[in-house]
């Protein structure tokens, strides 16, 4: 929070409407939580190294997470930015249009399409490998 406001604060003077902040400072806490995050990705997944694990192997909701997370990776741009604006950060479909400047109808479809690949990469894994054969 507080490197959003310095970010804020030092480039207060390229907003042109002051009446609503609200966008442009999720917009910018947006875009600084994803560089974060990829510095940390670097950071954990760097070659010649394996991260210690965390919790046992065995434990069923670590594995089931850590499925969830790469199908999360595997998800386009768009649906992942649609869905950490709207499922993790919880704004509101008109402030993440805004955000992302389109349409508010555009941020529902591609929720609801970014949820579908979503469920669909999870179970993709859980379902059996056929071969189809003539």
């Amino acid at each position: 929070m507080q490197d959003c406001l310095e970010r804020a604060l030092t480039r207060m003077h390229q907003v042109h409407d002051l009446s609503d902040l609200r966008p442009w400072l999720f917009t910018i806490a947006y875009r600084l939580n994803i560089s974060h995050w990829r510095r940390l990705k670097s950071l954990v997944t760097s070659p010649g190294r394996s991260p210690d694990p965390i919790q046992d192997a065995t434990q069923i909701p670590h594995l089931e997470w850590k499925e969830v997370i790469s199908a999360f990776d595997r998800l386009s741009d768009k649906h992942r930015q649609v869905l950490l604006l709207v499922g993790v950060e919880g704004l509101e479909y008109e402030t993440v249009s805004d955000i992302l400047g389109v349409p508010t109808g555009t941020v529902m479809s591609r929720l609801s399409r970014a949820r579908d690949a979503l469920h669909r990469l999870v179970d993709e894994d859980k379902r059996p490998k056929l071969r189809r054969i003539r």
